[in-house]
C-alpha cells in the first residue's frame, strides 16, 4: 500500500490535507479514511478548519470528505476549502524566480542540526503566541497560558510552563528542550502529552528534553550527571 497518497499537516487553527494530483478521488477517500482511523482521536471534540492542497476537488467531493472527517474524528469541521493562500504564494514564487537570487529553501527538519532558527528574547506571557516555520529558541520563560509553535525544534532557555508544539509540519524527529520542563501541554507532530499534576511543581533547574519514540513522548535529562 502506498503511504504518501495523503499527508496531514497540523496548523494553529486546524488541518491541511496534502493530496497528490495524480490520484483519483476514490483512492484519496480510502486513504483519508484509513489515516483518520489511526490518528483521528487527536481531534475529537475540537472545532477545526480544514484546507487542502494539490489535487482539485469538486464541490461534491469536498462535501464527501467533510462528512468523512466529521464522522471519523468526532470534530466539528468549521470549513473545508482549497488552500488558496498557499496557491497564490506558489504562483508568486514562480513569477519572481527568474529575476531574484535564489533563497534558501526551508528544509524538512531532522534532529537538532538542520533548518532555519528564530531567537525570541523575553517572556511569553499568558495569551501570547510565538510561532516560526523553523527551529525556535526562546531566551526566557513561557508562562502558563503562553503558546509556542514551530515546525522544527523548540528550545527554551528558562521555564516552559505553557503550551508547546514542535514539529508542527508532522516531523516526529523534532524535540522540545527546556531548563525547567513542565508544560501544560506538549505536542510533537501529532503526538500529545500533558505534564503530571505535581503540587508546587519543580523548583530546581533540571534541563530535560522531550522526543517521540514509537508514537509516545519520552522525557530525559540532556546534561550529564556529575557525581
Amino acid at each position: 500500500m502506498e503511504e504518501n497518497v495523503i499527508s496531514f499537516k497540523a496548523t494553529v487553527n486546524g488541518l491541511i490535507l496534502i493530496l497528490r494530483e495524480e490520484d483519483d478521488f476514490d483512492t484519496i477517500f480510502r486513504h483519508i479514511e484509513m489515516k483518520v482511523a489511526s490518528s483521528g482521536r487527536f481531534f475529537k471534540g475540537a472545532s477545526i478548519g480544514v484546507k487542502y492542497r494539490g489535487r482539485k476537488l469538486s464541490a461534491e467531493e469536498e462535501s464527501k470528505l467533510t462528512a468523512l472527517l466529521a464522522t471519523s474524528t468526532g470534530a466539528e469541521i468549521k470549513s473545508f476549502e482549497e488552500d488558496i493562500e498557499q496557491l497564490e504564494k506558489s504562483m508568486l514564487a514562480e513569477s519572481t524566480q527568474t529575476r531574484e537570487k535564489p533563497k534558501m529553501r526551508l528544509m524538512y527538519f531532522k534532529g537538532l542540526d538542520e533548518g532555519m532558527t528564530k531567537f525570541y528574547k523575553g517572556t511569553v506571557r499568558s495569551g501570547n503566541l510565538v510561532s516560526f516555520e523553523g527551529n525556535l529558541v526562546v531566551i526566557g520563560d513561557v508562562n502558563p497560558g503562553g503558546e509556542i509553535i514551530a515546525t522544527g525544534n523548540v528550545i527554551v532557555m528558562g521555564s516552559l510552563r505553557g503550551i508547546v508544539h514542535a514539529g508542527a509540519d508532522g516531523n516526529k524527529e523534532a524535540v522540545v528542550a527546556a531548563l525547567n520542563l513542565q508544560p501544560t501541554q506538549l505536542r510533537i507532530a501529532d503526538v500529545i502529552t500533558r505534564s503530571p499534576d505535581i503540587k508546587g511543581g519543580k523548583t530546581a533547574i533540571n534541563p530535560e528534553m522531550a522526543f517521540v519514540k514509537d508514537d509516545m513522548v519520552y522525557i530525559e535529562s540532556f546534561l550529564p550527571q556529575h557525581k
